[in-house]
């Protein structure tokens, strides 16, 4: 009796593993919030490069910070696939969609943290552009 309890509280955990792991990359994290570049507007040189670096700065840290959030993602994939592989195709249909599934769903958050990332940086070249409008320091916006 006991060993049947034993047995049934293993398979238990061993499935509901993946769906606690799931939690385990915690939120996307968010990117900055980077000035337009009509901001930059009617302010000194000076006061521009300030505000560029401090954009550029969290756009570092916000990079920083995804890398092991798409680590964590890749890893729990990887899982998922050395489980399904030790799984019989006939008996584990049922746990195998539902690896597949979550292995789907960590594709579409790390598509949405490229998107996410792509855009930050987007922005964050409108407003280098902007600044470079008006300085001629070859250092921070070099002519081609």
């Amino acid at each position: 009796m006991l060993r049947r309890v034993y047995l049934a509280a293993a398979v238990i955990a061993m499935v509901a593993t993946p769906a606690f792991a799931d939690d385990t990359c915690g939120p996307m994290p968010i990117g900055p919030a980077i000035p337009a570049a009509s901001d930059l507007s009617g302010k000194a040189v000076e006061v521009q490069r300030a505000e560029v670096l401090e954009a550029y700065h969290q756009v570092k840290a916000y990079q920083a910070a995804l890398k092991p959030y798409r680590g964590c993602l890749a890893t729990q994939d990887e899982a998922d696939k050395a489980q399904i592989a030790g799984w019989n195709p006939k008996k584990d249909a049922e746990k195998i969609a539902a690896a597949n599934q979550r292995i789907a769903d960590r594709l579409k958050l790390n598509d949405q943290s490229v998107d996410a990332e792509s855009q930050v940086a987007t922005d964050f070249n409108t407003l280098h552009t902007a600044e470079c409008a008006t300085d001629t320091d070859p250092k921070i916006c070099p002519k081609k």
